[in-house]
This record gives C-alpha cells, structure tokens and sequence, in this order.
C-alpha cells in the first residue's frame, strides 16, 4: 500500500512539474501561452488548448492565426486579408469575418504551435481550493518520499540494530 501510495504521490508531483516546464519554459524565447475559451478556431485548434504565441512585432500575412486585443480580451484568429496594416480576421469555425478590424498595435503575436486540453489543466489549476489541494498533495509526496526509508536500510545505517524493536 505503502509503495503504491508512493507511485501515486510522484505521478501526481511529475505531472505538475512537466505541465509547470510545458508552461514555462517556451518564456526563455519570448513565447507566451495563452489558453482557448471559444471554439471559434475548431477544428486547428480546440476549446480547452493553450496557444503558444510569439511575442514580436511585425506585418501579419494571410493564412497567419494571430493573437490580438480587442478592448480588454484577448482572440487568436486567423488574418483572412491584410491592407496598410489593418488586418481582417476570421475564426475558422465562424462563417464571416470579424465585424471588427485590427490594428498591427493591437497584435499580441503570431501563434507558434498549440497543445489541446491542456488549456482544461490550466483552469481548473486556477481555482484556490484545487491549486491548494495540489500543492499540499505535492508537498505530501515529497516529505513521505523523504521520510520513507525501508527497514532494510534502516538496518544497515545504524550498524545492524533494530531501533524499532524495544
């Protein structure tokens, strides 16, 4: 029980850390995630994903899928025409274009690559009384790792005598 409590505790803390490098480590290259709430971008990119975007400057071609602000949110759609710097976008799953154009100032990025339902983690990572679960489940696994020693071991560290046994 001991062992498969064990197995279960590090899963857990290795699936936080890998989502952890997944979310940061693309920031070293000025790479930013931002995750999908719409299914506006179905079926390239899926409700729950989380876009990676390119922070940069620069002239958005057609075909590009782009992140811009529009007021205080944030949408990552597709340039369908691009003229002195004032982009039209269109979602893929929506049948017109945006009523709204954008301005190259407003663009966040281009998107570089997107991971599905990662976006779901995220959230729910979000909430306090989840995050707080995971951290205390983390630190759980960590302390029981570390203050887990088989009685073999035991043993042999204090030179053959059994300190349990009274």
């Amino acid at each position: 029980m001991k062992l498969l409590f064990r197995y279960a505790f590090n899963t857990a803390l290795a699936v936080i850390f890998l989502t952890a490098m997944v979310l940061l480590l693309p920031g070293l290259f000025g790479i930013r995630p931002y995750v999908v709430y719409s299914g506006s971008m179905e079926p390239g990119i899926p409700t729950g994903a989380v876009v990676f975007v390119k922070e940069e400057k620069f002239s958005p071609k057609k075909g590009d899928i782009i992140t811009f602000h529009n007021g205080n949110t944030v949408i990552t759609h597709r340039v369908v025409k691009n003229t002195d710097g004032i982009c039209t976008t269109k979602g893929d799953a929506n049948k017109t274009a945006d009523p709204v154009t954008v301005k190259e100032s407003q663009i966040v990025g281009r998107v570089v690559f997107h991971l599905p339902y990662l976006g779901y983690v995220i959230h729910f990572l979000r909430a306090r009384i989840p995050f707080t679960a995971v951290v205390v489940a983390a630190g759980l696994a960590v302390i029981a790792d570390l203050a887990y020693i088989p009685k073999k071991e035991k043993l042999e560290q204090y030179g053959g005598i059994d300190y349990d046994k009274k």
